[in-house]
């Protein structure tokens, strides 16, 4: 099998396809690979799979490995990347870059494995088997009657409560064994869902049958601090995950405060993801694949949200479009509309 490769380097002079062979039949189109390039190992999208390639097949590279178990981009991202390179004269690695946490980008984050240490054996059998230990071997039934009460914990706990010694001991006698468990880091536990009634004002149920009813793509809600812009907004965003699409909401950067976030995730719950600068690499991580995985329906966050890869999309809300936090200064230069509009 052959790929078409974009390799993630923005100069013009590489801004084109590369071909690759591959024997790893999980590889698909959307997928980050780590590829040898110029003597060097760089990541790339693959933006293409197929059978043959019109090049000699000894003079094409193999893949060196796949990055993610998943596919990391859609088509609907490699549509929305040419429609930047030609709107906004970029390249195509410059373009992919906007779809990807730049830490996952580099490599610097990966998923969170966290060993957890628990009982091999029933409860009767552990008990049985702590009555055999030599009176020396304190800590083992220390770590026996602990597990029998608490089944399951963090192998790092165990080892400092019991010392690592002792629990390993445990491990090669068969009465306990480890479990490596993926772990989402979330800087939103514990936040309880909220199912408070919240009663509309007559203007609220007008704005929100109005934008249901018009056959515009694009609608405008004008309303002046405090009159209720937001309850329109998480109305409309329950309706649309409710018929089985996704939201996106954008706020400017200054407008994410901690109140704000967790007003959001007490309505949504883990129905929402949060995409914004305040987060550690690892929770950003997490909350993109939740995102890409369809475990999340709705995203919430600044600018770049709008690049989150949200399958099936129903509703995008820009609150405050006119801020100026929604153009971009850098490279690649864009405006949050222009995409917007565009995935809509």
């Amino acid at each position: 099998m052959f790929a078409d490769v974009i390799v993630d380097i923005t100069a013009t002079e590489v801004d084109r396809i590369f071909e690759y062979s591959f024997i790893d039949d999980t590889i698909k189109t959307g997928s980050r690979v780590l590829v040898p390039f110029g003597g060097k190992k760089i990541c790339g999208i693959v933006v293409l799979v197929k059978d043959t390639s019109v090049y000699p097949p000894e003079k094409i590279k193999p893949i060196i490995s796949k990055l993610d178990d998943d596919p990391a981009l859609t088509d609907e991202c490699f549509a929305l990347m040419r429609y930047i390179q030609k709107k906004y004269f970029v390249s195509s690695a410059s373009a992919l870059r906007l779809f990807l946490p730049s830490e996952m980008r580099l490599g610097k984050v990966k998923e969170l494995f966290v060993n957890y240490v628990f009982l091999a054996v029933n409860d009767r059998l552990a008990l049985e088997f702590k009555s055999t230990l030599k009176a020396s071997a304190k800590k083992q039934m220390s770590a026996i009657d602990f597990f029998v009460e608490n089944k399951k914990v963090k192998s790092a706990d165990a080892s400092n409560l019991f010392g690592r010694s002792a629990i390993v001991a445990l491990i090669e006698k068969g009465i306990l064994k480890t479990e490596s468990v993926k772990t989402i880091r979330s800087p939103y536990n514990g936040i309880l869902l909220n199912n408070k009634e919240i009663t509309l004002t007559d203007h609220q149920n007008n704005a929100i049958k109005s934008i249901n009813e018009t056959d515009k793509q694009v609608t405008l809600l004008h309303g002046v601090t405090g009159s209720g812009k937001t309850e329109v907004y998480l109305n409309l965003i329950n309706s649309t995950i409710n018929s089985g699409k996704t939201a996106i909401m954008l706020v400017p950067e200054i407008a994410l405060t901690p109140q704000m976030l967790r007003q959001l995730r007490e309505r949504f719950g883990d129905n929402a993801a949060i995409l914004h600068s305040g987060l550690s690499n690892g929770e950003k991580f997490d909350e993109w694949w939740r995102i890409r995985n369809g475990e999340a329906k709705i995203v919430i966050g600044a600018r770049s949200a709008i690049f989150a890869p949200a399958s099936d999309l129903g509703l995008i809300i820009i609150d405050e479009e006119h801020d100026s936090s929604y153009q971009s200064e850098q490279s690649p230069r864009y405006k949050t509309l222009d995409i917007a509009v565009f995935r809509a």
